[in-house]
């Protein structure tokens, strides 16, 4: 099973490549607060990528789950209620990924054992997978930084070397 937060799902719905997470990994299950951020909040601004994500959800690929609402703030520090809620769900339902991209919410995730990727490895895996070739790849992380996400010059130089074997 795997559990995304909000930005790999908006991300990928921006560049047109949702559907990528349906082809590698058939089913994404999100809580409530990441489906609230990523499609009500963003149809009430009136973002597309609200309404591609909600057809994802209404054609069942995607499913929204609720997490127990007890927990221990001061475990979660800083994050927002979609990573604490994404974190919650990935535990409960031991999941093998949870899809996040925050820097501070994969490390929390990753402290409580959890196998915490983003969506560069999403691009990647569907590079080896050969459904995007290299001339997408590279075009999706221009996009994304065109986007205002962040990616160091090291971790880029190292994805164009892995794309480049």
């Amino acid at each position: 099973m795997i559990v995304s937060n909000t930005s790999p799902l908006l991300y990928l719905a921006k560049l047109g490549n949702l559907e990528i997470l349906k082809i590698i990994f058939n089913k994404i299950y999100i809580p409530e607060a990441v489906y609230e951020e990523a499609v009500l909040n963003g149809k009430e601004k009136g973002f597309l990528d609200a309404r591609i994500i909600e057809k994802a959800v209404s054609d069942g690929w995607i499913e929204v789950r609720k997490v127990s609402d007890n927990f221990d703030k001061t475990l979660y520090g800083e994050i927002d209620m979609g990573e604490i809620q994404a974190i919650k769900l990935a535990k409960e339902i031991k999941s093998k990924l949870l899809l996040i991209d925050d820097a501070i919410a994969r490390i929390i995730s990753q402290s409580l054992g959890l196998n915490s990727k983003g969506i560069l490895y999403v691009l990647l895996r569907a590079y080896h997978k050969k459904i995007i070739n290299k001339k997408e790849i590279k075009r999706g992380i221009s996009r994304l930084i065109s986007l205002g996400f962040r990616i160091s010059p090291e971790l880029y130089g190292k994805i164009l070397e892995e794309i480049e074997d």
